[in-house]
């Protein structure tokens, strides 16, 4: 059995919530451009088609996880169901594209003051290292990471247990930070994680708490049915909120 080495591990969502990525600034542009050149059909619909593949890969439990998560292939496959290859391979694209990336809430700074003996940071990721690794290193927030966990690393998607292998066990309290409630809330809480909800458009009325009080007053949905530990608005809120949680 693996025992613990870490007082904390603090495990962080990339999309969203600590980066603005390559996908939204340059591969899906081009990849929906030129595929409605293609086919003649609308970007959103385009679009709308390739989500929906990857959900039904996603929530296909015989699927490898690695395949649900690779655009190359997804984009490929709807493609050739309307009858057209693609111009451009989604990793080329989002390689090309990450330097074009942004750090979000003055990101960097904040990992550098979370850095601390006895306290892991880990990238927890549902992206493929392809699609991030590049994206990390031309935003120079690689070396500021103790892991990056990825699908392909221990061949498991973001909502299953095994996606985080032994780093549970290496660390006596695990802590998630994201900004999606299903894979960053739902599902981590399910193994005994704590969780930072980062909800940017978050509304004036609840603004004003501060981030666990905001996660006690939250109006979740009866789909939402585990609240977060703690809500923030920034990762400039998150150093504190760490501290507080390595204190319950």
């Amino acid at each position: 059995m693996t025992h613990a080495v870490y007082r904390s591990a603090v495990f962080f969502d990339l999309d969203g919530t600590l980066i603005e990525g390559p996908f939204g600034l340059g591969v899906w542009p081009n990849v929906l451009d030129d595929l409605a050149r293609k086919t003649g059909l609308e970007r959103r619909a385009l679009y709308g088609q390739i989500i929906v593949e990857n959900e039904r890969r996603q929530a296909d439990e015989g699927c490898p996880a690695v395949l649900a998560m690779d655009w190359d292939d997804i984009i490929a496959a709807v493609a050739g169901r309307l009858g057209v290859r693609p111009e451009f391979g989604a990793h080329e694209l989002a390689a090309a594209y990450a330097g074009r990336s942004r750090v979000l809430d003055d990101g960097a700074r904040v990992l550098r003051e979370l850095a601390a003996p006895g306290r892991a940071l880990v990238v927890a990721t549902k992206g493929l290292a392809k699609y991030q690794r590049p994206v990390l290193d031309a935003l120079a927030l690689t070396p500021l990471f103790d892991a990056v966990l990825t699908p392909d690393v221990h061949g498991a998607l973001k909502k299953r247990r095994a996606f985080f292998g032994s780093w549970p066990e290496q660390a006596r309290l695990c802590i998630m930070v994201g900004d999606r409630y299903d894979d960053d809330v739902e599902a981590p809480a399910g193994y005994g994680f704590k969780t930072v909800w980062k909800i940017s458009d978050l509304p004036d009325s609840q603004r004003a708490f501060d981030p666990f009080e905001r996660a006690r007053r939250y109006p979740y949905t009866p789909q939402q049915p585990i609240p977060a530990d703690a809500i923030i608005i920034s990762l400039g809120e998150l150093p504190g909120v760490i501290g507080r949680l390595e204190k319950v």
